[in-house]
């Protein structure tokens, strides 16, 4: 009896201890979860680096110093940025600049973000003033471009074409980051490779922003790391020294000339001459020592010199006329040129007047006759013209031989007496003169009789007299 109660108490004693280490264990877990925020909701953002320097997955990401998250993974990428050329680094943030490029890159011609290719050497870049100058694929760099792009990497001089790439490879860094902290994370934000310590890991420290909310792609600009940073003071460097050893070789050559024997005589000679033309000025010999030394020759120069100002306002003031002739030819051509666009304007309107189709005039249709029955029907003129042409030559050809009865009234004389003789024959007949005479009475009685029937009498007098009249004139 007493074994099992003693059997029971262990049962008893090993059941609370499982109990209270079970509860241990949990909230020791649930402690440890709550501090690396695994019971937190997170999200991702990514970033793109030109090297990372031993950054790897896992490794913390903090915003300004405070953890928020760790890298969940790591690609090689080739991107492309698009950008505006007109507001990118141009004007005032919250005026309608935009910062859409990384640091080392600049918005190029197409909208996209470029690089610029490394410069090769003297000679190999042509010159320009402005990108027209320049090819497609490539941009002309100017005092202008150097400084809207102060961090683009060049080692040339301006007034240069230089080719740029759009296309970016990039180490693409994917972060996991607690969800609350994303409000503090703005498109101004940065993100940049750090070490943790001196001899610490790397991380990635992200800079709080003030301005408007992430894209829909989450992505954040990236800033140089110190390695990078280094690299490009080095480039720098190595350019610098490479023009100070250009430098120093010219001066070496020169110094190299100056130690010839002949170029130590040119320059004595040289002093010689200045020294005697020195002694000759300062003695009043020549022109300039006449002109420095005698009192006439200054008075007379002067006078010149007071000549030479008169004529020079002289041509100031025709200048000046000439100026004020131009303007007012200026006004008065300016009427000239309104009435000739007003005239450009109504010749317009009558071309498109008559391009109409509705418009059915002679002159629309020899313009702009579409299905051709113009040309049809002048064509078919013109043959009948033609024809007509040819039947006149014909009979005109018949007549000058003779054919026929008027080619033998034309070219017979005989022919042609007779039908004289017999003209004067029938003038001289009075008989035929009564019968001619006899029916123009008739048509003119004919003609009076409705006025007769109607009138006062008047008729039958003209009637009564007629004959006579008639009988008179053949007499």
């Amino acid at each position: 009896m007493a074994s099992r109660r003693s059997e029971a108490r262990t049962r008893i004693v090993v059941g609370v201890f499982v109990v209270v280490l079970s509860a241990l264990l949990f909230v020791s877990l649930f402690i440890i979860g709550q501090s690396e925020g695994t019971w937190e909701t997170k999200t991702t953002i990514r970033t793109d680096f030109r090297t990372i320097t031993g950054l790897r997955k896992g490794s913390p990401v903090q915003l300004a110093g405070v953890e928020i998250g760790t890298v969940s993974s790591i690609d090689f990428v080739n991107v492309e940025y698009e950008c505006d050329p007109a507001t990118e680094d141009i004007g005032r943030f919250g005026e309608g600049r935009t910062d859409n490029c990384d640091a080392f890159l600049f918005c190029g011609p197409q909208g996209l973000c470029s690089d610029l290719e490394p410069y090769a050497s003297k000679g190999q870049h042509a010159p320009c003033i402005e990108d027209g100058d320049c090819t497609p694929e490539e941009i002309c760099v100017t005092s202008e471009f150097r400084r809207r792009a102060r961090r683009v990497a060049w080692a040339g001089p301006d007034g240069v074409c230089a080719r740029y790439f759009i296309t970016h490879r990039r180490v693409q860094v994917a972060m996991d980051i607690f969800e609350d902290k994303l409000d503090l994370i703005r498109s101004d934000s940065r993100a940049t490779v750090a070490s943790n310590g001196v001899l610490g890991d790397q991380l990635v420290n992200i800079t709080p922003g003030m301005r408007e909310e992430l894209s829909g792609d989450r992505r954040i600009q990236s800033s140089p790391s110190l390695y990078e940073d280094i690299q490009l003071f080095r480039d720098r460097f190595d350019g610098l020294t490479e023009k100070v050893d250009t430098s120093l070789s010219g001066i070496s050559s020169l110094f190299s000339q100056l130690n010839d024997e002949r170029t130590i005589n040119s320059v004595k000679g040289t002093l010689e001459n200045v020294e005697e033309i020195t002694r000759q000025m300062a003695s009043g010999e020549g022109l300039v020592g006449a002109l420095l030394s005698d009192d006439e020759y200054k008075e007379e120069f002067g006078v010149t010199l007071r000549s030479v100002r008169n004529t020079a306002v002289g041509i100031d003031r025709f200048v000046d006329r000439a100026n004020q002739s131009l303007a007012k030819l200026d006004d008065s051509f300016q009427p000239m040129v309104d009435d000739a666009r007003a005239t450009m304007g109504d010749l317009r309107r009558l071309l498109a007047d008559l391009k109409d189709p509705k418009n059915k005039s002679l002159a629309a249709k020899m313009l702009y006759d579409e299905e051709g029955k113009m040309v049809e029907d002048l064509e078919k003129i013109l043959a009948d013209l033609d024809e007509f042409t040819n039947s006149a030559a014909s009979i005109a050809k018949k007549v000058d031989d003779g054919e026929g009865t008027l080619g033998k009234l034309v070219n017979d004389s005989k022919a042609h007496d007779d039908l004289v003789k017999i003209l004067r024959n029938i003038e001289r007949n009075d008989t035929f003169k009564r019968l001619v005479r006899h029916v123009i009475e008739q048509e003119e009685a004919e003609g009076r009789n409705p006025g007769a029937e109607g009138g006062d009498g008047g008729g039958g007098e003209i009637e009564a007299g007629d004959p006579p009249a008639a009988d008179a004139a053949g007499n």
